[in-house]
């Protein structure tokens, strides 16, 4: 089951743009640090894959906990690449 309100399609526009942006960088500049984040990213976003497959979690008011749940997952992960590349640009 996968909503189609704006919160959720803004959702998957988010991970939409943050696979392109790590799948690109690595196919095209093969760091090893895209191929990691690459990674990362596809576990979270398999958990999430599992937690909108079952119906049951967008019961009473769920959804709002499965979509808090999506971008926090995606928002750390952005802030943590983005400390570690700032620290890499400061070391330069």
């Amino acid at each position: 089951m996968f909503p189609t309100d704006s919160e959720f399609s803004f959702l998957y526009l988010s991970y939409i743009v943050v696979f392109l942006y790590f799948s690109l960088g690595y196919f095209l500049t093969k760091i090893k640090s895209f191929k990691l984040n690459l990674i990362v990213f596809s576990v979270y976003t398999l958990f999430m894959l599992y937690i909108f497959s079952d119906e049951n979690n967008f019961k009473y008011g769920g959804s709002l906990s499965v979509l808090f749940y999506g971008l926090v997952f995606l928002i750390l992960h952005l802030i943590i690449y983005g400390i570690i590349e700032l620290v890499k640009a400061l070391k330069k």
